[in-house]
């Protein structure tokens, strides 16, 4: 029996000491490295995860903290209550709507079934003969649906002449079309754009859909709806897109596209990019690059001097550079911090735990104005940050600080965007992390799951104009379907100086206005 054989025999045993201490040590190197090709493997699995799945959330939970993390937290905790009794702020008690047996009331179609007795056998009375009345009636409800109808728009267009001299011949003219002499509408470009930037279904299965239904309309068709349409929002993104820059503060990031680029045979790792203005500019707007350079949002916030948050990536140092003020997130230092708990579980529990709490006030600062947002950071978040820069600069004095230690890339990740992560605390309209741009990111990272990749540069334009759209749409919530078709069956004959009309937040006003 050789070594191997030894080793992988359950019943094999030593006969002498010696022997079997050399077991224990081969049994033990034979541990070791499988833990470490274990290791290897899952962050060989978690690398693949990122760039399929986008970035990851957070996953220690409160109640996994150790040692002084979670006594510091728990103490933390205790005095955030005491502030929201002094604030008498109430309990968080929405619930998820949808559930029951009682059927949604906010279905916009009504259809009343009334369900009577007719038959004369059935209506006499058992007693008397006497034919029964209505007394009363009862109601339920079932929710019903109709699947998506299309239909055939005819114009007819009247040709008039004069009936005595056959003079000059005039034509009832047509309303102006958005697509020019094609048949699609409006509507039916913004059903494809929704449903593949909204929905995330792909050209080919909606072509698969419509067919089903008795409607052939090939991908290449859909395609050529899709950029045409991407031509007439384009002027309303441009105009979001200026407007933001008067924004106070500016979200933004960035993840890859895939794009089939002619010549190569392959997909090229274009980019896609986020801006999502504040609450005075309420627009998200993307854009599609060929690369993930830093020139690119240096273009796109050109003359930009407010509040720039982002993960702190070098790719907006020109930004910065620029005028723009650096804002940086607590979510991205929270999860260099969960990666080390692997390594040094209890330092990186007390870091999470006063990060915790850092999060913890801004869930109760989020119910408050901005003055008063403003003024509990000041009491409650401030003398903490203060308190875990001590302990971060303490932590690299310390002779078993390895800086290329997950633990060490944590500490030096926050120490490094110190007065960036810490920012946030002077200004009551800030934010604490850039969650909502991560968020952002989410439609894209769906839809290279579903559609795979952008055709063509051009494609990733068309892609960049819908999504900017249809998740504007979404945080001002509205319809983006409605949306989209008032405004391709509109705009093409509203002047350039009307655009603003079209912009998603005044167009919900107008709406409800008028409704």
């Amino acid at each position: 029996m050789d070594e191997n054989d030894r080793l992988l025999d359950d019943n094999y045993l030593p006969d002498n000491m010696q022997d079997c201490h050399k077991l224990i040590k081969d049994l033990r190197s034979r541990v070791k490295s499988l833990e470490e090709r274990v290791a290897e493997l899952e962050k060989q699995i978690s690398r693949r995860n990122r760039m399929l799945f986008g970035k990851r959330s957070a996953k220690v939970s409160n109640t996994v903290l150790t040692g002084t993390g979670k006594a510091l937290y728990e103490a933390n905790a205790q005095e955030l209550e005491t502030e929201k009794r002094k604030l008498q702020l109430l309990p968080d008690e929405s619930k998820h709507g949808g559930g029951g047996r009682t059927a949604p009331a906010c279905a916009p179609v009504k259809q009343r079934n009334e369900h009577t007795i007719t038959d004369p056998l059935e209506l006499a009375c058992p007693c008397c003969g006497t034919m029964r009345k209505v007394i009363g009636f009862r109601v339920s409800q079932q929710l019903d649906i109709l699947r998506a109808v299309f239909q055939l728009l005819e114009h007819i267009q009247y040709t008039y002449a004069c009936p005595k001299c056959q003079g000059e011949v005039v034509t009832a003219p047509k309303p102006e079309q958005p697509f020019g002499k094609g048949y699609a509408t409006g509507g039916l470009v913004s059903h494809i754009g929704d449903a593949k930037f909204n929905w995330h279904q792909p050209l080919y299965r909606q072509q698969r859909i419509y067919g089903a239904q008795g409607v052939p309309i090939a991908r290449s068709t859909m395609c050529r709806l899709l950029r045409d349409g991407a031509d007439i929002l384009e002027h309303v993104v441009r105009r979001m897109h200026r407007l933001m820059l008067k924004s106070h503060f500016i979200q933004s990031d960035s993840t890859t596209m895939p794009v089939i680029k002619k010549g190569l045979g392959k997909a090229h790792r274009g980019s896609i990019w986020i801006l999502r203005g504040d609450e005075t500019q309420p627009y998200i707007v993307y854009e599609f690059t060929e690369t993930g350079e830093g020139k690119h949002p240096e273009r796109m916030l050109a003359g930009f001097k407010g509040f720039l948050l982002t993960d702190g990536a070098p790719v907006f140092n020109g930004v910065i550079a620029n005028g723009a003020t650096a804002v940086n997130c607590w979510a991205h230092a929270y999860r260099y911090f969960e990666d080390a708990r692997d390594s040094d579980a209890e330092l990186a529990d007390q870091a999470l735990a006063i990060i915790k709490g850092l999060f913890d006030i801004e869930r109760v600062a989020a119910q408050l104005s901005e003055n008063e947002r403003l003024q509990l950071r000041q009491r409650l978040s401030k003398p903490r940050l203060a308190e875990l820069r001590q302990w971060l600069a303490d932590q690299t004095e310390s002779p078993y600080f390895l800086p290329k230690s997950k633990f060490g890339e944590a500490v030096n990740y926050c120490l490094n965007r110190w007065d960036a992560l810490c920012r946030y605390t002077n200004h009551g309209f800030l934010l604490a992390d850039n969650n909502h741009s991560e968020n952002g990111l989410r439609p894209a990272v769906l839809g290279r799951r579903n559609w795979l990749f952008a055709g063509s540069v051009e494609g990733g334009r068309t892609a960049a104009v819908f999504m900017s759209i249809v998740q504007t749409c979404r945080r001002l919530e509205i319809d983006p379907f409605e949306y989209m078709t008032d405004v391709l069956n509109r705009l093409p004959a509203v002047p350039t100086s009307q655009i603003d009309e079209f912009l998603p937040d005044r167009w919900k006003q107008t709406r409800s206005r008028t409704q």
